[in-house]
C-alpha cells in the first residue's frame, strides 16, 4: 500500500476528521499518517544489551560503539580550542580543507618549540 506522508496540520485533521465520521477506518488513517520521531534536543548515551555504548540524538539511528572506540574518537576533542576537531571543522582559508591528522599536530608542536 502506498503511504503519503503529512506534515500540513490541516491535512492530518481533515483525515481525523473523517476517522470521527466514520469515512476511514482505522487502518485507513495508520497507513496514511506517518509520524516521524523527533530528535531530542541533547544528545544522550545509552549502554546497549551487548555492552556497546549508543549515542542518541545526533542522527535518526544511534551511533553505535564499544568503550575503547569511544576512548579513542575522544582524543580527537583532547586539547581545548587547539584540538583536531576544531582545526577540521573550523579551519581558515590559508589551510583551504587540509586534513589535520594527530601527528600533523604533534609536527607542529615540534617546529614551534625549535
Amino acid at each position: 500500500m502506498n503511504k503519503s506522508k503529512y506534515d500540513n496540520k490541516e491535512e492530518i485533521h481533515e483525515l481525523l476528521k473523517k476517522f470521527k465520521n466514520g469515512e476511514i477506518d482505522t487502518e485507513t488513517l495508520a497507513d496514511r499518517i506517518v509520524i516521524k520521531p523527533q530528535l531530542p534536543s541533547k544528545p544522550y548515551f545509552r549502554k546497549t544489551k551487548s555492552r556497546a555504548i549508543a549515542l542518541y540524538g545526533v542522527k535518526k539511528d544511534p551511533l553505535v560503539m564499544y568503550k575503547h572506540h569511544w576512548l579513542r574518537l575522544s582524543k580527537v576533542f583532547s586539547g581545548g580550542k587547539n584540538c583536531i576537531f576544531n582545526k577540521f571543522f573550523f579551519y581558515t582559508d590559508e589551510d583551504d580543507e587540509q586534513p589535520v591528522s594527530q601527528s600533523s599536530q604533534e609536527s607542529e608542536k615540534e617546529s614551534s618549540s625549535q
